[in-house]
C-alpha cells in the first residue's frame, strides 16, 4: 500500500488525503481513494475493480474518513461505508484486486441493477457495492 500525503492546506476542491491499496496475493492495484475538501464541504473518490465512486462526505464522517485514508486503513474505510473499500474482505482482514475476487451483478425483480456482490479467494461472500 502506498500513502500519499498532500502538503498544502485544504480548500474546498483540494486533495487532502489519498491512498493506494494493493492486493495481498499479487501486489497489483486493488483500489485508490482520494478525499477532497474540508470539514464543511468534502467529496470522496474511489476507483477499484467495481468501478468509480464519487460521493459527498457527511460532515460528521470527515475526520474519521480522512484519518482512515491517511493511515491506509482499509478496515476502517469498510467500517465507514462498505463502498469505500470493495477490495477489502473483513473476514480475511485483507485487500484483494479484481483478479482475485469473483464478482457478479444482482438485479431486482424489475430488472434494475441492485448491487454487486463478490467472493474473496478464501470463499467469503459480501456485498461490494450497493
Amino acid at each position: 500500500m502506498e500513502i500519499k500525503m498532500p502538503t498544502n492546506k485544504a480548500q474546498s476542491s483540494e486533495l487532502v488525503a489519498e491512498a493506494l491499496y494493493t492486493c495481498v496475493t499479487c501486489k497489483g492495484e486493488a483500489g485508490h481513494i482520494r478525499l477532497f475538501g474540508d470539514l464543511s464541504s468534502s467529496q470522496v473518490q474511489r476507483a477499484s475493480f467495481t468501478g468509480t465512486l464519487t460521493a459527498a462526505v457527511p460532515t460528521a464522517q470527515f475526520p474519521d474518513l480522512r484519518s482512515a485514508i491517511e493511515q491506509g486503513d482499509a478496515r476502517r474505510l469498510h467500517g465507514l461505508d462498505l463502498e469505500y473499500a470493495p477490495f477489502y474482505c473483513p473476514k480475511c482482514d485483507a485487500v484483494y484486486c479484481g483478479s482475485h475476487w469473483v464478482r457478479w451483478d444482482v438485479f431486482d425483480d424489475d430488472g434494475w441493477h441492485d448491487s454487486i456482490r463478490g467472493r474473496c479467494p478464501n470463499g467469503h461472500e459480501r456485498m461490494l457495492e450497493d
